[in-house]
């Protein structure tokens, strides 16, 4: 029981998060800026079953003249979502999907930091609130910007990754979540990894100047 306890406000989470990705459920697709999104995930398919890794190329896109934009612009939702279509889910729904998990992880991954500080309860909140926050709905339903949303996934495993390390419980597993989830935010969206990089530098000064004052 004490392990369910634990379990229940990732489970509380993930059904509110229905609530944020009901469009989706919907048939056919939405109208966003970015329409070329579910393009993106079956030229990457596409790709991938003729064995291209890393995927460079995408070969309908440019007129059919093909187009390199995996190679310049930050592939890894697109690579979810060609998986998922390459294993039997048709390119619409694949990336249906891809988005679907972006919204619930990015709650779980809020979950996770939020309760070092503020235990379950205040980390449940935290995760329902990131959530439900009007950009995650913009960058899916408006922008059509889904390797942000993507890249908001990861930022706060960085986080706790570097808070974990100051803490020094299991530094090195915590430097590994911490610098695979700053390298998942690259590839998912470069532009949010230079944003981000400052704080993040910040942040770790900050828990290092704090646990130096304790340790004297």
């Amino acid at each position: 029981m004490p392990f369910l306890k634990k379990l229940l406000p990732i489970f509380i989470i993930i059904c509110l998060s229905y609530f944020t990705i009901r469009p989706l459920f919907i048939s056919g697709f939405f109208p966003i800026h970015d329409d070329t999104q579910v393009q993106r995930v079956f030229e990457m398919k596409k790709s991938l079953a003729d064995g291209m890794l890393p995927v460079r190329w995408a070969g309908d896109l440019g007129y059919g003249y093909g187009y390199p934009i995996f190679n310049f612009y930050a592939p890894s939702a697109y690579y979810i979502g060609g998986f998922l279509n390459l294993i039997g889910f048709d390119a619409l729904i694949a990336t249906k999907i891809m988005l679907g998990l972006a919204v619930v992880l990015s709650g779980i991954t809020m979950y996770l930091l939020a309760k070092e500080f503020w235990g379950r309860i205040g980390g449940m909140i935290s995760g329902v609130l990131y959530l439900f926050a009007p950009y995650h709905a913009v960058n899916i339903f408006v922008r059509g910007d889904f390797a942000e949303l993507w890249a908001y996934t990861f930022i706060p495993l960085v986080f706790l990754g570097i808070y974990k390390i100051s803490r020094r419980k299991k530094s090195w597993f915590w430097i590994t979540v911490s610098a695979l989830s700053f390298a998942a935010i690259i590839v998912s969206h470069n532009l949010t990894a230079m944003m981000i990089t400052p704080f993040i530098i910040m942040y770790a000064l900050i828990l290092i100047i704090s646990s130096s004052k304790n340790n004297r």
